[in-house]
């Protein structure tokens, strides 16, 4: 019997609130409850696809070695007493973790168990149509005039998905568009922040990220990149192609020693392999500005709002190891011709002190020596 290590904060034996109980199917109208549960199970279906691992199952160790006892995915609730067969004493102990030593007669054997709390499914309602797949968002600074091409030619093709846009013009401008909302910054707050910004007040399963001087065209199949996520749980973003040309690049991360830190390599072009399904789609460690993404994926990462203009590769970078990216080249998205603005040019090109600062919290945030972009 597995028992909690003294020193745990143990329950208290009585409590004075007041016992509730709430039937949850009862609170959905019958007439909507089958569809409903029929769609959460599907939805739940993926998240335990996505969230499942092999290191999560229960293996043993058979008893010709002579012992028998639990290898691998043995996991405890914090405070509840579990049997585990034979005896066992704890050896180590970590708030997540402990080593069970575990004997009979002259065999002994130690193993790992887990101590965590199972985690609450959080699940997205699908729907019907796009609109309740998808929210698109967008960042602006300066280019109303890029903005509003943007919008009509999404509304051309798609009317009711709501376009998020995180704006920190100067001198904001009221966008009143219908489904378009618009988040006012201060000023210049800058590429990445406003970007964490956009992200955070999606509401659906997915976004789509463009950038305000795109252009949708024919070629903008959103479902078609959504198809692509949901066949493939384990992906958390998915690139698409700006005007034809398919931009994606792999990461090489060396992690080097606890001194003098480690390196990464940035290479266009590198690919690993194809999706099940989708040979125009192929695995990669990043993509281009226009990308769908998984909301809860890319909130765990997010964008660092120090790097305010000189960033993208970045974001996959930290996301290195937590996120899985590939890039299609079925889906793509129209650019449209650049305009002159004086006054956002100063700001779109940077000096040497950004790219000086982005190196300085590489070296620090990331423990990097040194990185190259190939």
């Amino acid at each position: 019997m597995w028992t909690p290590p003294t020193g745990l904060v143990k329950p208290p034996a009585s409590c004075t609130c007041p016992a509730k109980s709430f039937d949850l199917a009862g609170s959905i109208p019958t007439a909507n409850r089958a569809d409903i549960q029929k769609r959460r199970a599907e939805e739940y279906k993926k998240h335990q696809a996505r969230t499942s691992s092999i290191l999560n199952t229960l293996l043993f160790a058979q008893s010709n070695s002579p012992l028998q006892y639990p290898i691998q995915g043995f996991t405890v609730r914090p405070l509840v007493p579990t049997l585990i067969p034979g005896t066992v004493r704890c050896t180590s102990f970590s708030l997540l973790f402990q080593s069970v030593h575990f004997s009979f007669e002259h065999h002994e054997a130690v193993f790992p168990i887990a101590i965590r709390q199972p985690s609450v499914p959080v699940l997205f309602d699908m729907g019907t149509n796009v609109s309740d797949q998808v929210t698109i968002t967008t960042k602006t600074f300066m280019r109303y005039k890029e903005l509003k091409v943007l919008i009509r030619s999404l509304r051309q093709f798609y009317k009711d998905v709501v376009l998020v846009v995180a704006d920190d013009s100067f001198t904001p401008e009221n966008i009143t568009e219908e489904n378009v909302l618009q988040y006012v910054m201060p000023g210049g707050q800058g590429w990445f922040a406003g970007r964490t910004l956009a992200v955070s007040q999606v509401t659906t399963k997915y976004f789509l990220w463009v950038d305000d001087d795109f252009l949708f065209t024919e070629k903008t199949k959103i479902e078609d990149l959504v198809e692509v996520m949901e066949a493939t749980p384990e992906l958390d973003v998915v690139g698409g192609s700006v005007t034809g040309n398919q931009f994606y690049f792999s990461i090489a991360y060396e992690e080097g020693d606890g001194v003098t830190g480690g390196c990464m390599d940035r290479k266009p072009n590198i690919k690993f392999q194809s999706l099940p399904n989708y040979p125009q789609c192929s695995i990669v460690n990043g993509v281009v500005n226009f990308f769908l993404a998984r909301t809860d994926a890319v909130n765990r990462v997010r964008f660092d709002p120090k790097l305010k203009r000189v960033a993208h590769s970045e974001f996959f970078m930290d996301g290195l190891g937590q996120l899985m990216v590939a890039s299609c080249g079925h889906v793509s998205i129209g650019h449209q011709p650049k305009g002159a603005n004086a006054q956002y040019g100063r700001f779109r090109h940077p000096g040497k002190d950004d790219v000086q600062f982005k190196l300085q919290l590489h070296y620090y945030k990331n423990h990097l020596q040194c990185i190259h972009y190939g």
